[in-house]
């Protein structure tokens, strides 16, 4: 019984540590930064656009 407390651990572990990087990974991608032009209030998804349109 102690063997298989032991795996159960290991792998409970094993799957908590790999939530918390896979959760790591999502958050940082999702901080990218949003680009704003002076005067608009429309973020600028585009990094090659100028965003020049003002709503």
């Amino acid at each position: 019984m102690t063997i298989l407390a032991r795996r159960f651990t290991i792998i409970s572990l094993a799957a908590a540590v790999f939530a918390v990087a896979f959760s790591m990974v999502i958050q940082h991608a999702a901080d990218r930064p949003q680009r704003f032009h002076v005067g608009s209030t429309a973020p600028c998804y585009h990094p090659a656009s100028s965003c020049v349109t003002a709503l």
